[in-house]
């Protein structure tokens, strides 16, 4: 008997769902769009919908009374004076995105408190803008968008702004043998560009997919 009671203890203990709070969700759901149902079924999950937070005991408060295990937040600086005031019941940070310079990290890891993140969720979508802005650049869009604009013509008789083709043009990215950096590669070196990389180290990271192509250094 007493076995089945530690077993259905540990059953339930398995199946709860954790208890979340997202404390600036509008940064993220902008434009209400965003469904959040998937979330929402494996967890406790509370929304904050503001686009920011800047008051340390504000956000100690909001995670406090929510007695969340799990916080989350989308390019928000938290203090690290509000997460010392962050009680027992926390045991994950989650930026929502990429970047989390806006966690104290090593304080968090100090409490016990694991810190993850994103790193591709807008790989791709960083890429192409990066493409598109080099591809307009090259023919002068924007420039030749704003003689439209104010009604002049000039442009369709001579050109007016240099453009130039991309292709054979070398990229250079610095420290950009990383995700985002090498999607960047994807895209250019079919465009035929060369890519030039700069890191700390000098090379490419041993087993780095472009290490050995001629186009890429």
């Amino acid at each position: 008997k007493i076995i089945s009671m530690a077993m259905a203890a540990v059953t339930r203990f398995l199946m709860r769902r954790p208890t979340a709070i997202f404390l600036n969700s509008a940064r993220l759901d902008y434009d209400k769009a965003l469904d959040f149902s998937r979330l929402s079924g494996l967890t406790n999950l509370s929304l904050n919908d503001v686009d920011s937070l800047s008051d340390a005991d504000k956000i100690a408060e909001l995670v406090n009374s929510s007695k969340a295990e799990i916080v989350i937040t989308k390019e928000m600086e938290v203090p690290a004076s509000a997460l010392e005031k962050f009680g027992p019941t926390v045991k994950l940070f989650c930026e929502a995105g990429t970047g989390y310079n806006n966690i104290p990290i090593a304080r968090a890891r100090a409490r016990g408190i694991d810190v993850v993140n994103i790193p591709t969720y807008s790989t791709e979508s960083v890429a192409h803008m990066v493409i598109t802005y080099i591809m307009n650049f090259s023919v002068a869009i924007f420039q030749q968008a704003k003689m439209l604009h104010e009604g002049n013509q000039k442009n369709f008789h001579v050109f007016q702004h240099p453009i130039y083709e991309i292709t054979g043009k070398k990229l250079g990215m610095i420290g950009g043998s990383g995700t985002i950096g090498t999607a960047v590669a994807d895209v250019a070196l079919p465009l035929g560009m060369d890519v030039l990389l700069s890191s700390r180290s000098g090379q490419l990271p041993s087993g780095h997919k472009y290490e050995n192509r001629p186009r890429v250094k």
